[in-house]
């Protein structure tokens, strides 16, 4: 009507993958989201297994989700793949859960200024949960940016 169109966006139907290990910090989640100490690692990996054999479209998704369970499981090396597999695949998501690694220095070097490069990169492609990891690290003493005031500003990001 009035020669106007409307494109769909397109619609990800949630497999067993989306709904053993969907995270919350994912914006481009499509299933509720799985507490990690919820996660039953053993059926998620295979269900993200599975699901990467027969759909590479949302292939990013299943790896991230898949390292949850690998990570659940105690099997951080692994889980570190996939987080790197997924954002190579700029999965907004993984780069998140890279960073937060980098900012914890869970499974690979400690490395704030990389944490923060991550969690902006993620942020500006909507991960509103990097403005909560990027207060908590300008309001880390050790890290050299440290400022507190930069600290409230994104946390009141991540409030909103």
């Amino acid at each position: 009507m009035f020669g106007a169109s409307i494109t769909a966006a397109p619609v990800h139907s949630a497999t067993q993958c989306d709904h053993l290990g969907a995270l919350l910090a994912d914006p481009m989640a499509v299933s509720a989201p799985v507490a990690f100490d919820a996660i039953d690692a053993n059926a998620l990996i295979s269900a993200c297994t599975i699901a990467l054999q027969r759909d590479r479209i949302d292939k990013a998704r299943y790896l991230l989700q898949r390292a949850r369970g690998y990570l659940r499981a105690g099997r951080a090396d692994q889980a570190m793949q996939d987080i790197r597999a997924a954002h190579d695949l700029e999965y907004p998501a993984a780069t998140f859960a890279l960073a937060t690694a980098y900012f914890l220095g869970d499974d690979v070097p400690q490395d704030f200024e990389q944490a923060r490069v991550l969690f902006e990169h993620s942020y500006e492609r909507g991960v509103t949960w990097s403005a909560k990891g990027l207060s908590m690290l300008y309001e880390n003493e050790f890290f050299e940016g440290y400022d507190p005031a930069k600290s409230a500003d994104w946390l009141m990001k991540f409030e909103r």
